[in-house]
């Protein structure tokens, strides 16, 4: 028989029905929380996260050996706004233009000693990732071979101009820019040894066309 000290035959004591009111009040809780996230809409993701990562100097379908590569991905990790220009973003002429005389034809990619000290250059023609698809705007960077085999950072030739129609090319230590090869202007820029740099030359046998604006 029970006492007064002891509960009655199948009754908690007041600590043990205390626990399980807590532990009903926890589970009701949890059911709750978990109704409200399945009912909440997903977290928005941020404009940021949805963009395009960064372009990668495979991209473009070049045969870049290493280092080549390695330098115009460091590039393109300085520009995230640019892309390594593709050979589609060449808009070909009716007979097939430059690609029906050689062959392989890159418009935007070339190599050859731009500077004239014996070593292995490239000039390589970027696209700004915000351009319009038919309005394409480009920049033209050099990458100059250095002794180790490497490359030194890329330096801009020109920027933002319209070169679509037109293409890249080394004529001996000159880099020539061609805004459209059905016309014969273009744009000529030989090593200044005294100034490290390219500069815009006008060769007087030569209709060449003035550096754009935009010219850094």
């Amino acid at each position: 028989m029970p006492t007064s000290e002891s509960p009655a035959a199948g009754r908690p004591t007041p600590f043990v029905a205390a626990a399980l009111a807590l532990l009903a009040g926890l589970g009701a809780g949890c059911a709750r929380r978990s109704e409200a996230r399945a009912a909440a809409p997903p977290t928005a993701v941020p404009d940021s996260a949805t963009k395009a990562a960064p372009a990668r100097a495979g991209d473009a379908g070049y045969d870049l050996r290493p280092a080549e590569q390695t330098a115009v991905d460091r590039f393109l990790r300085e520009h995230p706004d640019l892309r390594v220009a593709r050979d589609g973003d060449h808009r070909a002429s009716d007979d097939g233009g430059v690609a029906g005389l050689y062959g392989v034809y890159h418009p935007y990619f070339v190599r050859g000693d731009d500077n004239d000290d014996g070593i292995l250059d490239f000039v390589l023609a970027f696209v700004r990732r915000d351009s319009d698809r038919d309005t394409p705007w480009f920049s033209v960077v050099v990458f100059a071979g250095k002794p180790d085999g490497t490359f030194a950072p890329g330096a801009f030739l020109e920027r933002d101009i319209s070169l679509a129609d037109g293409d890249l090319d080394v004529d001996r230590d000159a880099i020539v820019v061609t805004p459209d090869v059905a016309e014969d202007a273009a744009r000529r820029y030989r090593w200044d040894a005294g100034k490290q740099r390219h500069v815009f030359v006008r060769d007087e046998d030569e209709d060449s066309a003035s550096p754009p604006a935009s010219q850094i």
